[in-house]
């Protein structure tokens, strides 16, 4: 198990998202972009921190734990990703609850089950 990091605005509880080199959200935690080393986020959110605090903003960033799970397939040969079951670890789907994990996974044999494929997947901690 390895633990994941995540980068919170305090001033509105919503977490940080990368989107692109310069460009950036502020999310739910589902959608959160997680940092695999707590320096990596604490540097990230140092710099979100100097960006916002000359233009007057009172906003401060946290680096919080959380725990993320992945689904690994019935055959462990891959993770679920958006567009396969058998991605690598790094391209997986990560679900920042175990319920919402848990509901896709339902979802996802329930829909294969209809047009004959019988898929399942276990649910890893990352």
């Amino acid at each position: 198990m390895k633990t994941m990091y995540v980068i919170k605005n305090t001033a509105n509880g919503r977490y940080y998202r990368k989107l692109g080199a310069e460009t950036h959200q502020y999310v739910g935690i589902e959608n959160a972009t997680p940092f695999s080393k707590w320096k990596k986020a604490k540097q990230k959110a140092n710099i979100l921190h100097a960006a916002i605090s000359p233009i007057g903003e009172q906003i401060n960033f946290e680096v919080k734990q959380h725990k993320f799970y992945v689904l690994k397939n019935q055959n462990d040969k891959g993770y679920m990703n958006q567009v396969s079951w058998n991605a690598s670890k790094k391209e997986a789907k990560m679900f920042a609850e175990k319920e919402a994990a848990l509901k896709e996974a339902e979802e996802i044999a329930i829909g294969m089950a209809k047009v004959g494929i019988d898929i399942e997947f276990g649910m890893e901690e990352v």
